[in-house]
């Protein structure tokens, strides 16, 4: 196994390749956990992955024990439903914002005979509007949830402590942990609730060069699809295919923060129109500083010790080109 463990995302595994990444990563013959709440009901239903993994995994069931705990716990279960239908409306109402200002973006472009710095000057004061929504719909979303949480301290009820002592027991005798895709908003509150973060990693010291670094982890995490997604410092859902018009990518919440610099796109290419520049430039610069990671089938991009992208990878530069990452060039 590695001396240094790190993270690693995949593109979609309809196809499955994972027998050839746990080689490549030396990481034959290990123990894996294995995160699926994503999926929901279905969650147990991994018998392709255990197969992949090598027949040795340890599903921690974390769909399932949420369940066991909304029924021995229902305040803690009708406050957990409140608290998911504000947020939904939440979602619902800033999204309603992001699609005017996109309309606006669509219309301000389809003007004829414009100045060019004119219609610079205005593109750029509809991003700052946007990305000034995305940054107060994260921090309110985090307020709601950190309410959640002093008030009803979770961590001090019989069945979460027990629920929370059980998935840490699981975890601790394996070497290392895969996170398939599915539901990300379910995944991530799964992750929540079992308090996975420090049973995943530990923080790292700050330094003068570097005051914000990613945490240290504790074991290898192979990752894709929602997967990769709750890992990051931002989960972004995006689409430009959608019955909703016009389609705009949407910021959910934070997530883990395991990783520094990027944003998961799973299935980049099959969900937005990656070929037309000026749509890929908006998304690049609404994640920015952070960089827009393209996770496309066969894709497999292991981050550096610090959870930064490596050079290689492909992302969306600021004029909104797929290109290759070079981070000696960037610094």
């Amino acid at each position: 196994m590695p001396a240094e463990p790190r993270i690693t995302l995949l593109g979609p595994q309809r196809e499955p390749h994972l027998q050839d990444v746990v080689r490549s990563l030396e990481l034959e013959g290990c123990r894996f956990a294995t995160i699926t709440a994503g999926w929901r009901e279905r969650e147990g239903e991994d018998e392709v992955l255990d197969a992949e993994l090598g027949g040795n995994t340890v599903n921690l069931r974390l769909w399932r024990l949420l369940q066991q705990l909304w029924e021995a716990d229902p305040e803690l279960e009708a406050a957990d439903r409140q608290r998911r239908h504000v947020l939904g409306e939440m979602q619902e109402l800033y999204v309603i914002g992001l699609q005017k200002a996109a309309e606006a973006l669509r219309e301000i472009h389809s003007l004829e005979s414009r100045d060019e710095r004119a219609v610079q000057m205005a593109t750029d004061d509809v991003l700052a509007i946007m990305r000034d929504m995305d940054d107060r719909h994260r921090q309110r979303v985090a307020e709601v949830h950190l309410e959640f949480y002093a008030t009803y301290e979770p961590e001090h009820r019989p069945a979460v402590t027990e629920a929370r002592f059980l998935v840490g027991r699981r975890i601790a005798d394996c070497d290392a942990v895969v996170i398939p895709g599915g539901h990300v908003g379910v995944l991530l509150g799964s992750l929540h609730i079992a308090n996975l973060a420090p049973a995943l990693a530990a923080p790292s010291p700050e330094t003068a060069e570097n005051p914000d670094p990613a945490p240290t982890l504790y074991r290898p995490i192979i990752a894709w699809g929602a997967g990769a997604m709750v890992l990051t410092e931002r989960v972004l859902l995006f689409y430009d295919d959608s019955v909703v018009a016009p389609a705009v990518s949407e910021v959910l919440m934070d997530g883990l923060a395991l990783t520094r610099g990027l944003v998961a796109l799973p299935n980049a290419t099959a969900r937005l129109t990656v070929k037309d520049r000026a749509r890929m430039a908006v998304l690049a610069r609404r994640c920015a500083p952070r960089l827009p990671v393209l996770l496309d089938p066969g894709a497999q991009v292991t981050l550096t010790v610090g959870g930064e992208v490596p050079t290689g990878a492909r992302i969306v530069d600021p004029d909104g080109k797929v290109v290759r990452h070079d981070r000696e060039a960037t610094g």
